[in-house]
């Protein structure tokens, strides 16, 4: 589905004790690559400065860990479509039989609140919530959250998706991850279909676009939230 216009959303998640997100180490091409339909994703990934073809460059990550190292924070980046207001993103237990949903973003603060969110000990994650002008919205705790093999969804009116292939109405493919390339080396793009195929698909995997980047070294408590919006738009 085209977008209508950009709207991002800044999701900034901090995690005690040094805590990093990185891609786990068996990241590989995906085989085989998925057709991916249209003009519409490769240009948004041009338009940004991207080196990425999307036809042949798609990584097979479909889980993530997180590694000890200096870096203390992670933000992503929304894009999405004209049912923005209607779509929600957040994560999961890859390893659960029957996934419970960790809410990261709320589609009903679409286009411009954002939420910030903290790993802390005991497996818990503490997600809070703002609209545009930074006022919070609300906190909310998440209890058993696995910090080393976490996925993530796309919840909206056309169903819910999921990183993970065999979760997929016909284990097909919902999310495309690529690499970050250029000064987005070390980051990842994950590029959503919003339906599934026998729902329609238009298979332009550029429904919701989302950029998992690594803020090193800038810790939270010196980083403005004024400055993270202005970063991405």
């Amino acid at each position: 589905m085209k977008r209508a216009a950009t709207t991002l959303l800044v999701l900034l998640v901090a995690s005690v004790a040094s805590v990093a997100f990185t891609s786990r180490a068996d990241a590989a091409l995906r085989v085989p690559q998925v057709p991916v339909l249209g003009g519409s994703l490769q240009a948004y990934l041009n338009s940004v400065g991207e080196s990425i073809n999307v036809a042949t460059q798609q990584d097979a990550t479909q889980a993530w860990a997180h590694t000890t190292s200096a870096t203390t924070a992670f933000t992503l980046q929304f894009e999405s479509t004209p049912n923005a207001n209607l779509n929600s993103f957040g994560m999961y237990n890859g390893g659960a039989v029957v996934p419970t949903l960790f809410l990261l973003i709320n589609g009903a603060i679409i286009p411009q609140g954002f939420s910030t969110g903290t790993f802390k000990p005991g497996n818990q994650l503490v997600v809070n919530r703002f609209d545009h002008n930074a006022i919070p919205l609300g906190s909310q705790t998440f209890i058993g959250v696995d910090p080393t093999n976490f996925c993530f969804y796309l919840q909206g009116p056309n169903g819910t998706f999921f990183t993970q292939d065999a979760r997929n109405p016909g284990g097909k493919a919902q999310a495309l991850a690529y690499a970050g390339t250029g000064p987005n080396t070390g980051t990842w793009w994950l590029c959503w279909e919003e339906s599934s195929v026998a729902a329609g698909s238009d298979q332009d995997f550029d429904d919701c676009v989302v950029l998992m980047e690594s803020v090193n070294p800038t810790p939270v408590s010196t980083t403005s939230w004024g400055q993270l919006k202005a970063r991405f738009r």
